[in-house]
């Protein structure tokens, strides 16, 4: 019905003609690369390390990612602790029943809220635009040579 199929695990090759007109033997499996056995002994191989097993990243832990955000992004915390201040120091000033400190407190927390929300954004504005110009693209300066270099594009200006 069918052919009958080889189930050898392990192929031979009694000779294999190289560049010199010697021939070389060699069973598969050797401990030599594919490349390595069919390249003539004369000649001049590249050595290519094998690739690097990929590291698997670590989570970064709380104190990691609090120190790397203070460190990037210092003006948010110190923001966040000023409303914090006038938030705990209203509150205080309202149970001792002073309510023109209390809401002078208040509307110093909003403020500075506010300004924490500001900082935020333009950190954020910060990271999210950059000046880099698109590769290819030309500057004004590399467009127009008299632009940008204390020069004048005018015609009696360059004679």
């Amino acid at each position: 019905m069918g052919a009958k199929q080889s189930t050898r695990s392990t192929a031979t090759c009694d000779s294999l003609p190289s560049r010199d007109g010697e021939s070389t033997s060699f069973e598969s499996g050797g401990g030599m690369s594919v490349d390595q056995r069919r390249m003539p002994k004369n000649s001049i191989s590249p050595i290519v390390p094998p690739a690097p097993m990929p590291q698997l990243m670590r989570p970064e832990t709380f104190e990691e990612k609090l120190y790397r955000k203070f460190k990037a992004e210092p003006l948010v915390p110190i923001g966040c602790l000023v409303t914090a201040y006038f938030l705990g120091s209203g509150i205080h000033s309202f149970y001792n029943r002073d309510p023109k400190k209390s809401q002078k407190m208040m509307r110093l927390r909003v403020g500075s809220q506010f300004m924490t929300i500001v900082i935020f954004v333009g950190y954020a504005g910060m990271n999210a635009f950059t000046l880099q110009l698109a590769p290819g693209m030309a500057s004004p300066s590399d467009r127009f040579p008299g632009i940008g270099k204390g020069g004048s594009n005018r015609e009696e200006d360059r004679k």
